[in-house]
Parts: structure tokens; C-alpha cells; sequence
């Protein structure tokens, strides 16, 4: 099977996938405090970055060329050490948050993901990168949108 077509098939599920997401996310109640985001929100906001990101990828799959050779299975097998570091990393990421929250998870987790999977190498900015994540996120929903964030169970 040609790469253009596996990534058509990607795409088409992906779509599938962010419909019913949505068809689920009208189901949810809609806003309960007055001038502020709804529990809607961020599950649209999610279905609208699947959706673009399926139709980038089935544009990009139909520009393919026709003659495009068929990438050797063999040469697959290799395992990504840096995707499932970041994936590790994703995981304790969640459980930092949930212990000492949002902010301060981010703080200390950011660093490693800067490093590790985007293999950044210069200390200031892996530090300057950090800092403006985590109290821009802070600052965009506790002031913007009024939303509270995790504090972490154990402050």
C-alpha cells in the first residue's frame, strides 16, 4: 500500500473521529457561569484542530506523486526513543500536575521535553521558553478567561 494512500486512510478516520468527538461534545451542558468559557470550549477547540490537521493531511496525501517508491518496511523497524521518551515524559507531566500543580509541573517538566524532544542545547532558552509557558499559560486562563487551574493536591 502507498504511503499517500495509509495517510488518506489516517485522515478519513481521524475525521471520523473528530465528528463523533463533536456529535459527544454537544451532549455536554452549556455554560454555567455567565462570561466565561463553557465546559464546551476546549472539546471544540480540540475538534477544530483535529479536523484542520486531517484536512492538511489528506491535501498533502492527494499532492503526492504518483510515482512515489513505496518506503521499505524493514527500514521501520527502528524504535523511536525520542517519541516514547516524550511520551513517558507526557505521562509523569500529568501526574506532576496533579500532585503539585499546573504552574509549578510545568516549570519543573518543560525543561526535559525542551531538551529531549526538541533538542534544545542553550540553557537560557530552555529557560526563557519555560518561564514564558508557564505563567503565560497561568496568566492567559486564571486573569483571560477566568478559569481556575490545578493547584496540585498537595499545597
Amino acid at each position: 500500500m502507498s504511503r499517500g494512500r495509509e495517510d488518506r486512510q489516517v485522515a478519513f478516520c481521524f475525521l471520523l473521529l473528530a465528528a463523533i468527538w463533536g456529535y459527544l461534545t454537544l451532549q455536554i451542558p452549556p455554560t454555567s457561569i455567565p462570561g466565561t468559557p463553557g465546559p464546551r470550549f476546549f472539546p471544540w477547540l480540540l475538534v477544530t484542530g483535529l479536523v484542520i490537521l486531517s484536512l492538511v493531511m489528506l491535501v498533502g496525501s492527494l499532492r503526492q506523486p504518483a510515482d512515489e517508491k513505496q518506503v521499505d518496511a524493514d527500514a521501520k523497524k527502528d524504535i523511536d526513543w525520542i517519541g516514547l521518551g516524550t511520551l513517558a515524559m507526557f505521562f509523569v507531566y500529568v501526574w506532576m500536575v496533579d500532585l503539585i500543580g499546573l504552574r509549578w509541573g510545568t516549570l519543573v517538566m518543560m525543561p526535559f521535553f525542551l531538551f529531549v524532544s526538541f533538542r534544545l542545547r542553550n540553557i537560557m532558552e530552555i529557560a526563557l521558553i519555560t518561564l514564558v509557558l508557564a505563567f503565560g499559560v497561568d496568566f492567559v486562563f486564571r486573569v483571560l478567561l477566568k478559569m481556575a487551574l490545578p493547584m496540585g493536591s498537595i499545597f
